[in-house]
């Protein structure tokens, strides 16, 4: 009884972990998407590029700049971009918790 119990639960936060694993990637997408956005006042947005260019042994070009200045940023990259707001957002509270007198 207690061996499907543990079973259970292990199954359980194994299936927790996957959940949050998989929504992390969307989480960091609407945050730059957000952010990116309210910050530049619009000049910078996360959006599919109208043309990307492919460049040699890189891929796709993941940064496109229209006509009107503003400057897109494909969705892979925004989830890359709001990893790192949230990075530097966890490193600031770290930091303040820590050398808190």
């Amino acid at each position: 009884m207690a061996s499907i119990i543990s079973d259970l639960i292990a199954l359980i936060l194994e299936l927790v972990f996957w959940i949050v694993w998989e929504a992390l990637p969307t989480f960091f997408y609407f945050t730059a998407l957000a952010l990116l956005y309210a910050a530049t006042f619009g000049r910078i947005t996360v959006a599919f590029p109208k043309s990307m260019i492919r460049v040699g042994w890189t891929g796709l070009l993941q940064v496109t700049r229209t006509n009107e200045g503003r400057m897109i940023l494909s969705p892979a990259l925004g989830v890359v971009v709001g990893f790192v707001i949230w990075t530097l957002i966890i490193g600031a509270v770290l930091i303040v918790h820590a050398y808190r007198l």
